[in-house]
Protein backbone atom coordinates (compact mmCIF):
# COMPACT_ATOMS: atom_id res chain seq x y z
CA UNK A 1 0.00 0.00 0.00
CA UNK A 2 1.92 2.93 -1.57
CA UNK A 3 1.39 6.09 0.62
CA UNK A 4 2.12 9.19 -0.47
CA UNK A 5 1.89 12.88 0.45
CA UNK A 6 1.06 15.50 -2.76
CA UNK A 7 1.23 19.44 -2.04
CA UNK A 8 -0.79 21.50 -0.48
CA UNK A 9 -0.92 18.28 1.89
CA UNK A 10 -3.02 15.25 0.90
CA UNK A 11 -1.87 12.09 1.98
CA UNK A 12 -2.88 8.72 0.66
CA UNK A 13 -3.09 4.66 0.84
CA UNK A 14 -2.93 3.34 -2.87
CA UNK A 15 -3.43 6.50 -4.41
CA UNK A 16 -7.21 6.78 -2.45
CA UNK A 17 -7.66 8.94 0.75
CA UNK A 18 -10.27 8.21 3.35
CA UNK A 19 -13.41 7.37 3.43
CA UNK A 20 -12.21 6.43 -0.43
CA UNK A 21 -9.64 3.75 0.25
CA UNK A 22 -10.72 -0.07 0.35
CA UNK A 23 -11.84 -1.86 3.13
CA UNK A 24 -10.17 -5.50 4.14
CA UNK A 25 -12.52 -7.94 5.55
CA UNK A 26 -11.66 -10.67 7.26
CA UNK A 27 -12.97 -13.42 9.49
CA UNK A 28 -11.73 -14.11 12.96
CA UNK A 29 -8.62 -16.37 12.69
CA UNK A 30 -7.51 -15.13 9.50
CA UNK A 31 -4.03 -13.05 8.94
CA UNK A 32 -3.89 -10.82 6.58
CA UNK A 33 -0.11 -9.53 4.57
CA UNK A 34 -0.12 -6.00 4.77
CA UNK A 35 3.18 -3.80 2.47
CA UNK A 36 3.70 -0.10 3.61
CA UNK A 37 5.87 1.47 1.51
CA UNK A 38 6.68 5.41 1.61
CA UNK A 39 6.76 6.21 -2.10
CA UNK A 40 7.69 9.54 -3.11
CA UNK A 41 7.70 11.52 -0.24
CA UNK A 42 9.53 12.91 2.33
CA UNK A 43 8.05 11.94 5.60
CA UNK A 44 8.17 9.53 7.74
CA UNK A 45 4.70 7.62 8.76
CA UNK A 46 4.04 5.68 12.43
CA UNK A 47 1.91 3.53 11.15
CA UNK A 48 -0.35 1.84 13.66
CA UNK A 49 -3.28 -1.02 13.36
CA UNK A 50 -6.15 -1.19 16.13
CA UNK A 51 -6.97 -4.11 17.05
CA UNK A 52 -3.50 -5.58 18.26
CA UNK A 53 -0.04 -5.88 17.57
CA UNK A 54 1.46 -6.83 14.37
CA UNK A 55 4.32 -8.98 13.40
CA UNK A 56 7.20 -7.31 11.18
CA UNK A 57 7.78 -10.00 8.65
CA UNK A 58 9.97 -8.40 6.22
CA UNK A 59 12.11 -4.95 5.62
CA UNK A 60 12.56 -3.68 2.57
CA UNK A 61 12.28 -6.48 0.44
CA UNK A 62 14.47 -8.70 2.53
CA UNK A 63 12.07 -11.62 4.51
CA UNK A 64 13.16 -11.81 8.25
CA UNK A 65 13.63 -15.14 9.25
CA UNK A 66 11.35 -16.83 12.14
CA UNK A 67 13.67 -15.80 14.33
CA UNK A 68 14.08 -11.97 13.71
CA UNK A 69 10.55 -11.57 13.41
CA UNK A 70 9.06 -9.03 16.11
CA UNK A 71 5.75 -7.44 17.29
CA UNK A 72 4.90 -3.62 16.73
CA UNK A 73 2.45 -1.71 17.40
CA UNK A 74 3.16 0.92 14.92
CA UNK A 75 6.72 0.85 12.75
CA UNK A 76 7.54 4.62 11.50
CA UNK A 77 8.15 4.14 7.66
CA UNK A 78 10.58 6.36 5.88
CA UNK A 79 11.36 7.35 2.40
CA UNK A 80 12.01 4.29 -0.23
CA UNK A 81 11.78 1.66 2.92
CA UNK A 82 9.20 -1.19 2.90
CA UNK A 83 7.75 -3.56 6.00
CA UNK A 84 5.93 -6.46 5.06
CA UNK A 85 3.56 -6.65 8.44
CA UNK A 86 1.58 -9.55 9.53
CA UNK A 87 -1.94 -8.90 11.41
CA UNK A 88 -3.82 -11.62 12.67
CA UNK A 89 -8.05 -10.65 13.09
CA UNK A 90 -8.46 -11.82 17.01
CA UNK A 91 -11.55 -10.37 17.79
CA UNK A 92 -14.74 -8.91 15.61
CA UNK A 93 -15.05 -5.24 14.95
CA UNK A 94 -13.68 -2.53 12.21
CA UNK A 95 -10.26 -1.42 13.27
CA UNK A 96 -8.17 1.32 11.44
CA UNK A 97 -5.15 1.30 10.09
CA UNK A 98 -3.39 4.61 9.51
CA UNK A 99 -0.79 7.07 10.11
CA UNK A 100 -0.15 8.91 13.33
CA UNK A 101 0.30 12.32 12.47
CA UNK A 102 -2.82 14.11 12.86
CA UNK A 103 -2.79 16.66 10.03
CA UNK A 104 -1.71 12.74 7.69
CA UNK A 105 -5.21 11.36 8.61
CA UNK A 106 -6.92 14.25 7.79
CA UNK A 107 -5.24 16.11 5.19
CA UNK A 108 -4.17 19.21 6.64
CA UNK A 109 -7.19 18.65 9.59
CA UNK A 110 -9.80 19.68 6.90
CA UNK A 111 -12.46 16.57 7.15
CA UNK A 112 -14.64 16.40 5.36
CA UNK A 113 -17.60 13.47 5.14
CA UNK A 114 -15.18 12.12 8.91
CA UNK A 115 -11.91 12.08 7.74
CA UNK A 116 -9.48 11.91 4.81
CA UNK A 117 -5.82 11.01 4.40
CA UNK A 118 -3.92 7.91 5.28
CA UNK A 119 -6.42 5.91 7.09
CA UNK A 120 -8.62 2.48 5.86
CA UNK A 121 -10.64 0.33 7.75
CA UNK A 122 -10.44 -3.90 8.10
CA UNK A 123 -13.98 -5.41 9.46
CA UNK A 124 -13.68 -8.65 11.23
CA UNK A 125 -16.71 -10.66 10.89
Amino acid sequence: MPMEGLFPNLFTINGKAYPSTETIRMKVGQTVRLRFIGSNNNFIHPMHIHGGPFTVAAIDGETLSQAARYKADTINVGPGQRYDVLWKATQKGTWLIHCHIPHHITNNNEEVAGGGGLTMAIVVE
